[in-house]
């Protein structure tokens, strides 16, 4: 039955999507199209609506997929939602499985369209595409990070994947607490009210993690340049109260300062009891207006 509501979830966000991812795509090529035959203002004009869409895609599948949560399972619509023969969670499960999909695909199309363009932009010049890659090459160089290119690359992309399921999972929170019996007489302003309590107490938790948990990155440096990055447990706070003392040699490598990462560490954790707590009130205190 999961595979159904997964299915049929697809089907209902289906009739819009892939039509913006169709828009951004016509854009780009129109762009690519007038810059070959040196239509500047036309030219101009479609990169900026490229790139708009680029973002717009993404904001829109991200509130048709919040927009589908709410209206299958708190509008009327919920009173049929709810006689499914199927667990209360699945339902969170399935669109969460397909919010991710979506949100990340918009993601995916957005990068791929947008540099494709710019390397049909470089093209005209090779050597503008190898100083890019140059440049880039010198900054893994320079921070020792070319040694560990894959995993960096590894954990920018695990990173991206992860905000994208914690910002579906906080979303639902909001709209699922939001529609208890009890705020019900807030209407639409329950969800709301409850997201930015959800928002200001994970900045809170982000703050302190970040400045008290001993857990963060230490950034050396010589002069202007970044020698690399090392990881210690040392928190910010420690590093901020010394008032950055960086006395020492000439010439010799000195700290610029402490990044926490903890919180980086605590999303899962956090990601995971969103989930759970609003598994259990779609099980146990669901109520539709």
């Amino acid at each position: 039955m999961f595979s159904k509501l997964v299915k049929h979830e697809f089907r209902a966000t289906a009739r819009i999507i892939p039509f913006v991812y169709l828009v951004t795509i016509f854009l780009a090529l129109v762009h690519v199209i007038t810059a070959k035959l040196n239509l500047g203002a036309v030219s101009k004009i479609s990169l900026v609506l490229m790139v708009l869409m680029c973002f717009a895609q993404v904001a829109i599948a991200f509130v048709l997929v919040i927009w589908r949560y709410y209206k299958n399972l708190y509008s009327p619509e919920g009173y049929l939602t709810h006689t499914l023969p199927v667990h209360p969670s699945q339902l969170l499960w399935s669109k969460l499985l397909v919010g991710f999909i979506w949100t990340a695909l918009s993601y995916l199309v957005g990068a791929v369209v947008f540099v494709g363009v710019m390397m049909a932009d470089f093209f005209k010049s090779a050597d503008q595409l190898a100083e890019i890659s140059k440049i880039y090459h010198a900054f893994l160089a320079q921070t020792g990070l070319d040694k560990y290119e894959a995993a960096m690359w590894i954990f920018v992309i695990g990173m991206m994947l992860l905000s994208i399921v914690l910002l579906l999972t906080e979303a639902y929170f909001a709209i699922t607490v939001g529609n208890l019996s009890k705020l019900h007489s807030l209407g639409i302003g329950g969800p709301i009210l409850v997201y930015f309590a959800e928002y200001i107490s994970l900045q809170i938790v982000a703050t302190v993690a970040t400045l008290f948990i001993p857990l963060g990155i230490r950034i050396t440096s010589s002069g202007n340049e970044l020698l690399g990055f090392k990881l210690v447990t040392q928190n910010m706070f420690s590093q901020i109260s010394t008032n950055f003392n960086s006395a020492g040699a000439s010439g010799a490598g000195t700290d610029s300062g402490i990044i926490g990462i903890a919180y980086y560490i605590l999303i899962p954790f956090i990601m995971v009891g969103l989930l759970c707590w609003t598994a259990r009130i779609i099980t146990r205190h669901t109520s539709v207006k």
